[in-house]
């Protein structure tokens, strides 16, 4: 994913460059690929970046690509330049272990189209999960829904995950969240037949196939587009949103979306407007503070005079719904 050239700059080093799929762009640089060789040898691998992007994610290595382990130090040297007075990571040369046997290098564990899809598709094994498409990406991949719960939709939850493809660690705490919820335990039966959770798990399809940093396939921030909605994928989940309060008269209670970060983040409305659901937020993220000790959540809520251009404005200001972005820290 997003290797758009490459060099062999010596007998033991590749340089390779990664450039976005477009600009401008916030720069979130993805790769992922695989290296193998004729017979065992240690090479130097060399990744370098347009002159306005820095290097973000330590790299993983994988035997299988499905258990990954963080590239040991010794093997990684990063090289510095100063950006407005503040040291930055710049490009990365790492030492592999190459051979017969292919070894994956990736920014983070891969989590593909076709991932998400066997997640999905374990999830629906369960009578009170069903799946359905909601619509279409650009190039025609299917934008999923997933509904969890056994309840008559008058009380309603939005999960929304992946509109930024490298963000997996957001993806990872979206799966636990849902999982949680559909586990065959007797507090999960309770909300189960009170709450209606529709999951969206991949909103930007195309955008995680083909390895962008931000985009979608037009080239497009998803999360910036709640507002003016000229994309396919927030066009599904905004008229399905509508079609489900229209056609039940129920309401969407909490919504929220899992991203990853440079650090944990709880985005959320100002406290001064209240919703569906008044103090629930704060008292959702109270309660997981409590869980871990010395924690002090890093709360930056949004007020009503900025821009309605991302999913908690709209989730909030079209629905009512109580809402939050959830930044996991890489």
């Amino acid at each position: 994913a997003r290797m758009n050239g490459t060099a062999r700059s010596n007998d033991t080093l590749i340089t390779v460059l990664i450039t976005p799929e477009n600009s401008p762009i916030n720069m979130s640089p993805w790769y992922a690929f695989q290296l193998w060789a004729d017979h065992p040898q240690d090479i130097y691998l060399k990744l370098i970046y347009p002159e306005d992007a820095s290097h973000r994610y330590h790299p993983k290595v994988s035997w299988d690509g499905k258990d990954w382990l963080a590239l040991d130090s010794a093997r990684f040297q990063v090289s510095t330049m100063v950006k407005e007075d503040e040291p930055v990571e710049k490009d990365v040369t790492m030492k592999l272990s190459i051979g017969p046997d292919t070894l994956w290098v990736a920014a983070q564990e891969l989590i593909t189209n076709e991932h998400v899809d066997q997640w999905m598709h374990g999830l629906e094994s369960r009578s009170y999960v069903t799946r359905d498409t909601i619509g279409y990406s650009h190039e025609g991949r299917p934008v999923s829904l997933l509904r969890i719960g056994e309840s008559d939709d008058l009380r309603m939850i939005m999960v929304i995950s992946r509109q930024h493809p490298p963000e997996v660690p957001g993806f990872m705490a979206m799966q636990a969240f849902v999982e949680t919820l559909s586990a065959p335990t007797k507090l999960a039966e309770a909300f189960r037949s009170t709450y209606s959770t529709y999951v969206v798990p991949l909103a930007n399809p195309d955008g995680v196939y083909h390895g962008h940093w931000r985009h979608n396939r037009g080239g497009i921030d998803l999360n910036r587009d709640w507002e003016d909605f000229n994309q396919p994928e927030t066009i599904a989940i905004r008229d399905f949103m509508k079609e489900r309060t229209s056609s039940t008269g129920g309401k969407f209670y909490f919504g929220v979306d899992f991203h990853s970060t440079i650090e944990d983040i709880y985005y959320t409305i100002g406290p001064e407007l209240e919703g569906n659901m008044p103090g629930l937020v704060p008292k959702l993220i109270e309660a997981s503070a409590r869980e871990f000790p010395d924690y002090t959540p890093n709360i930056k809520p949004r007020s009503e005079e900025e821009a309605q251009i991302t999913s908690t404005s709209f989730l909030f200001f079209e629905f009512g719904a109580e809402a939050l972005t959830y930044e996991v820290g890489d």
